[in-house]
């Protein structure tokens, strides 16, 4: 086998806040290339992101909102926005060399899990719309109910490893790995939230936390992505 010096790269991890909210998922999307910030963001959160993170900051609001994380779903190939983004912000994206797909009814971070090896979206949007995000994003797309519908907040996923719901079944874990092909754990976030995606924001580089997670939970973090 093969090896790349990549391989034995450790993740780095940092805690950290967005004007003093631990919640950072719901603000910032990140691939290996890019993090998506607010306008605004604190330049101290912009600096740790750049370092840990290893990407380049894209300044954006999604119609006038810092909820950037709520309402962006982000590999390397593409990133699907809710239908009311604005051109400006789509064309942005496209700039950055990224698929754009405008997703009707729903809130994309919050309902696509996805890497660059597969996709998982909410179990309750439609086939031919799972199908777009799919093609967007360059991956297979799954649907399927694991843990938590809303798939994107509960769980991260990166091309190393997963962190999912802590409801997760051993048979729903083994399905998520199977399917991302990333080895996982269950855990929380943020002293104790089920809902990863909203405090973790993670890619194959590096990792920001809320600032509110504990040292167990840091330790299952590293544990789950640093693959």
């Amino acid at each position: 086998m093969n090896w790349r010096e990549s391989d034995f790269v450790e993740l780095k991890i940092e805690k950290t806040n967005f004007y003093r909210n631990p919640f950072i998922g719901l603000f910032l999307k990140t691939n290996n290339s890019i993090t998506l910030l607010p306008d605004g963001t604190p330049h101290k959160l912009l600096q740790l992101a750049e370092s840990t993170l290893e990407t380049k900051p894209v300044h954006l609001l999604i119609d006038q909102s810092s909820l950037v994380g709520i309402f962006t779903a982000l590999n390397d190939n593409g990133c699907v926005l809710p239908e009311f983004a604005e051109k400006k912000e789509t064309d942005l994206l496209k700039k950055q060399g990224l698929n754009v797909l405008l997703l009707r009814n729903y809130a994309p971070g919050n309902n696509i899990l996805c890497n660059n090896k597969a996709c998982l979206v909410n179990s309750e949007i439609d086939h031919d719309e799972a199908k777009k995000i799919g093609d967007c994003l360059g991956v297979e797309v799954f649907r399927q109910k694991t843990g938590a519908n809303t798939v994107g907040a509960a769980n991260v996923v990166t091309d190393k490893g997963l962190l999912a719901f802590n409801e997760t079944s051993e048979i729903e874990l083994k399905y998520l790995e199977k399917s991302f092909g990333s080895k996982g754990i269950v855990g929380t976030t943020n002293l104790g939230s089920q809902y990863n995606g909203i405090s973790l924001v993670a890619n194959n580089k590096g990792a920001l936390v809320g600032e509110s997670t504990t040292g167990v939970e840091m330790q299952r973090i590293y544990e789950a992505l640093n693959g």
